[in-house]
C-alpha cells in the first residue's frame, strides 16, 4: 500500500495484522511468545517477527530470528543488522538495512483518530513546538500533536542502538510547514474524504541531548509523515 519511505539499500514492509496471524515464528521467537501473557502483547509480537522477517528476507537474510531484548524491549537484530518494528490498530510495519550503509533506522505507526489528552502537549512538546500548535487553526492541533509523537518516537529508534542513551521527548524538536496545517488549504493535510489516499511530507528534526550529538556528531536531519487510511508512518535514518 505505501512505497518504501528509504532509499534502496533499506528494506521496508507494512502488512495488514490479520495477514500475519496464522503464519508461523522460529522456534526462538515462539519460545519467547509462550512468556507473554497478555493476547494483545501475544499479536503484536507475533505480527512485528512476521514482518520483520519479510524485511530482512528482502535483504537475502533469512532464518534468522529477531528476539527481544528483556530490558530494553528493542527487537534483537541478526549481527550487522539496524532495524526497527512497529505497529498500530491493524497494520505493521518493519524496516532493515545492513549496518555498513545505514547507523540508524526509525519508524512509527499512529492511529489519527486515536483519542488522546491534549494535555500531552506539555509532555511531547518543547515550548516552541507548543507555541507553534496554538498558532494553528483548532482543527489541527490533535493531528499536528500526534505528528510530532509519532516523529519524535521514531527519532529515539534510530538513535538508541548505537549510542545506547534513552532520549526523552524534550530531547528532540520537530519543525514541520506551516503551510501543511492551514485551513486555508484543507488538501494539503489528509482528512475524512482523503483517508484511502497516501500522502507524504517531510519534516526536519533538531537532536538536544547532549550526548546523542557528541556520540554522533550530528544535530539535525530529515524524517518523512506518509498518511494512509487514518493512520500516519514517519520515518528517519541517518
Amino acid at each position: 500500500m505505501l512505497p518504501n519511505p528509504f532509499p534502496d539499500h533499506i528494506s521496508f514492509c507494512l502488512l495488514p495484522v490479520h495477514f500475519t496471524l496464522n503464519q508461523n515464528l522460529y522456534p526462538a521467537e515462539e519460545n519467547y511468545l509462550s512468556l507473554v501473557s497478555s493476547p494483545s502483547r501475544k499479536q503484536q509480537y507475533r505480527s512485528g517477527r512476521i514482518c520483520a522477517k519479510e524485511a530482512l528476507s528482502r535483504l537475502g537474510i533469512k532464518d534468522q530470528p529477531v528476539l527481544r531484548d528483556s530490558d530494553t524491549r528493542e527487537p534483537i537484530w541478526p549481527e550487522n543488522i539496524s532495524g526497527a518494528i512497529t505497529h498500530s490498530g491493524n497494520w505493521v510495519a518493519a524496516a532493515t538495512g545492513r549496518t555498513t550503509t545505514v547507523s540508524g533506522i526509525g519508524i512509527d505507526l499512529e492511529d489519527m483518530k486515536r483519542n488522546i489528552d491534549p494535555g500531552i502537549s506539555r509532555h511531547v512538546c518543547i515550548r516552541e513546538e507548543n507555541e507553534w500548535l496554538k498558532e494553528l487553526d483548532d482543527l489541527y492541533v490533535d493531528q499536528a500533536l500526534k505528528l510530532i509523537f509519532s516523529a519524535k518516537e521514531s527519532i529515539f529508534k534510530a538513535f538508541f542502538p548505537s549510542t545506547r542513551v534513552f532520549l526523552h521527548f524534550h530531547d528532540a524538536r520537530i519543525f514541520l510547514e506551516d503551510s501543511i496545517f492551514q485551513s486555508s488549504k484543507p488538501e494539503s493535510f489528509p482528512n475524512e474524504k482523503q483517508k484511502s489516499q497516501s500522502r507524504v511530507i517531510e519534516f526536519e528534526y533538531l537532536i538536544l541531548n547532549r550526548e546523542v550529538i557528541r556520540q554522533k556528531g550530528k544535530s539535525r536531519g530529515k524524517g518523512k509523515a506518509q498518511f494512509f487510511e487514518s493512520y500516519v508512518l514517519t520515518s528517519v535514518y541517518y
